[in-house]
């Protein structure tokens, strides 16, 4: 809210609590500032005009107060040109008053009225720093200077592109179609339509000239790993090696075993390495790897400090990539920039799927479910009728001879009062499914212990798996079809269409149950999460989804999420504008590669900030 008007009066109050009350017609509000600095005060002489703008609340005592407002005086409006109306909000800077901030605004705003470069878009910045009251006005201002911020992005993408060394291993045409074809034959099923439109797309990147950077989207129990197959495959048949990282060791694991019966009919050579590994198993793995006796190492986090040795390192695939930093996904190219990528994933974090939009990236879909895949309907349980529902619903599937996994999202010590712990849920399942078997699974077990709890589960020797959100990836067991994850607004939307996608994976319909926590709001966000998750199942949507509540972070950068970009642009409007960007920078990037002309400097230097230009004027 926004307040104009007349200090009457202030008070100063020990611990730097200062109240400024302001006056306009007739009415009084008052201002409070908690940790007000030590010449606050002297800013609201009594009698002056002022302007203060932030969240209206009643006090106690009755008064109506905005608390820590932002200000603007009379005199610094006059001075930006600004009204009193619609006023923009900064994040604060430790050790910056507020006040002092807007004198560097002033100042920085004065610089660029007298500005003669860029006309056009430093009248959009100027619009956003003193937007009036015209909100037509202002939204175009910001579609300017994101579509400015998207050009300078993509055009230095185009330069890093540029500077990227060429593949080590070159892979002629009819090599690659011979190792397509033996590692096709080597798998016990057909591919569908779009797995072998991404095969083909696998073909064309690594017989060309530049490294792939592609990522995978795919639903999960899409197929994603027998494309990953393939494509280690085709880099076998250039002489040269593959890294499979993947974010647990019981996902790890059960690649190791998937891929290893492909690999054994394909000629491929597979090894695990896990950091649950005992150090004697782990230590002959890395010996068989830099001794050149592996052609697809698959691991976990541990692949980054075992010591690999880089040479022959033709293909990097990341599994399930949302799960990963970027600064670990870097890392784990230790062969250097000339190795080729392919990240893989059901639901994309904001950042890749952003990258998708902008052209880094190039993007494969995959869009059919294998045959008897079914998926999973799902239900938002926010009362107590719905939840014992739930139950009842397992307890029929349970009882008909189906599975069912039941997901807390703590183990236990619990830091909330009233939490639904893995142990605590596991313990009470016993006694209440009796005769029921009920199995456990969590992080802290052993790699032993959860390797028997999974094969337990996967043998229907106990029906019900109680589990951390540890069972989110790579668990294949046809038979369950329920999937009951308690607190569930605690959880992101990933995990969640990543949790929902282990049921429903046979004959059986899947059932999807998302208890929400205690007290939870019908109108609350933790809420109208779950609702907008119950009401797809499309994994690309999801990631949609999420883009649009977290921001997709830094483009150039290593921020998965977040963004001072425009939140209010759907992904379709961002596509749009980010395809645009891309024409425009692909143009000015054809018509002076490695932007030299004069009329480029300015644009040269901003690109050099990320020291792509320079790296690519050596590769020209």
């Amino acid at each position: 809210m926004l307040v104009r008007g007349t200090v009457r009066r202030l008070h100063v109050f020990p611990r730097r609590l200062l109240d400024v009350f302001v006056e306009d017609g007739g009415a009084t509000m008052r201002g409070r500032w908690f940790r007000a600095h030590g010449g606050m005060a002297r800013a609201f002489p009594k009698g002056s005009q002022v302007a203060l703008a932030g969240a209206l609340h009643t006090a106690r005592d009755g008064v109506r107060e905005l608390l820590q407002p932002s200000v603007v005086t009379a005199a610094l409006a006059e001075r930006g040109g600004a009204g009193l109306g619609i006023r923009p909000r900064y994040v604060p800077i430790p050790g910056v008053p507020g006040r002092t901030l807007e004198r560097m605004r002033a100042a920085a705003l004065d610089r660029l009225r007298g500005s003669t470069a860029g006309e056009e878009l430093a009248a959009a910045l100027l619009q956003l720093h003193e937007p009036g009251e015209d909100a037509a006005r202002v939204e175009a201002a910001r579609r300017r200077v994101m579509f400015e911020r998207a050009f300078l992005a993509q055009i230095t993408l185009l330069a890093r592109r540029a500077a990227e060394p060429r593949p080590a291993w070159g892979l002629p045409p009819a090599t690659a179609a011979e190792a397509r074809r033996r590692a096709e034959q080597a798998l016990p099923f057909a591919l569908t339509a779009s797995q072998a439109r991404a095969a083909d797309e696998l073909v064309a990147d690594l017989t060309r000239e530049r490294p792939m950077r592609r990522l995978l989207i795919g639903d999960v129990g899409s197929g994603k790993t027998a494309v990953a197959f393939l494509g280690a495959s085709l880099i076998a048949a250039a002489g040269a090696r593959t890294l499979m990282m993947v974010p647990t060791e019981v996902l790890a694991e059960q690649q190791a075993r998937a891929i290893g019966a492909w690999a054994a009919a394909g000629g491929l050579r597979v090894a695990a390495l896990t950091g649950g590994m005992a150090a004697a198993a782990r230590a002959a793995v890395v010996e068989r790897w830099n001794a050149g006796a592996v052609d697809l190492l698959i691991g976990t986090h541990a692949l980054l400090t075992a010591g690999l040795a880089g040479d022959r390192l033709g293909l990097v695939v990341v599994d399930e990539q949302h799960r990963f930093g970027v600064a670990q996904r870097t890392a784990l190219s230790i062969g250097g920039a000339s190795a080729h990528l392919l990240s893989m994933s059901a639901t994309p974090i904001p950042r890749s799927l952003a990258l998708v939009l902008h052209g880094d990236l190039d993007a494969s879909f995959l869009t059919e479910r294998p045959a008897g895949r079914r998926g999973a309907a799902t239900a938002v349980c926010a009362t107590p009728g719905a939840r014992q529902a739930a139950w009842d619903r397992l307890r029929d599937a349970v009882g008909s001879g189906g599975q069912a996994f039941v997901v807390c999202p703590v183990r236990e010590e619990a830091r909330r009062a009233g939490a639904v712990t893995a142990l605590a849920a596991h313990a009470r399942l016993v006694r209440s499914l009796a005769p029921v078997r009920v199995g456990l699974l969590h992080g802290a077990l052993p790699s032993a212990g959860k390797e028997r709890a999974l094969r337990a589960f996967a043998a229907g020797e106990t029906q019900v798996l109680v589990a951390t959100t540890v069972v989110e990836l790579g668990i294949d067991v046809p038979n369950a079809s329920v999937m009951m994850i308690e607190e569930a607004d605690r959880l992101g939307l990933a995990q969640l269409h990543q949790l929902r996608g282990r049921v429903g994976r046979g004959a059986r319909p899947g059932l999807c149950f998302l208890l929400a926590s205690d007290g939870l709001a019908a109108e609350s966000s933790g809420m109208a999460r779950l609702e907008q998750l119950a009401g797809t199942d499309d994994g690309f949507r999801v990631a949609e989804l999420d883009l649009a509540q977290r921001g997709f972070g830094d483009l150039l950068g290593t921020d998965q999420a977040g963004s001072t970009d425009p939140a209010s642009l759907a992904p379709a409007e961002l596509g749009e504008l980010f395809q645009a960007a891309r024409r425009q920078a692909e143009a000015t990037w054809a018509a002076d590669p490695g932007l030299r002309r004069p009329e480029h400097a300015a644009l040269a230097r901003a690109v050099a900030d990320s020291g792509a230009v320079a790296a690519a004027g050596e590769a020209g």
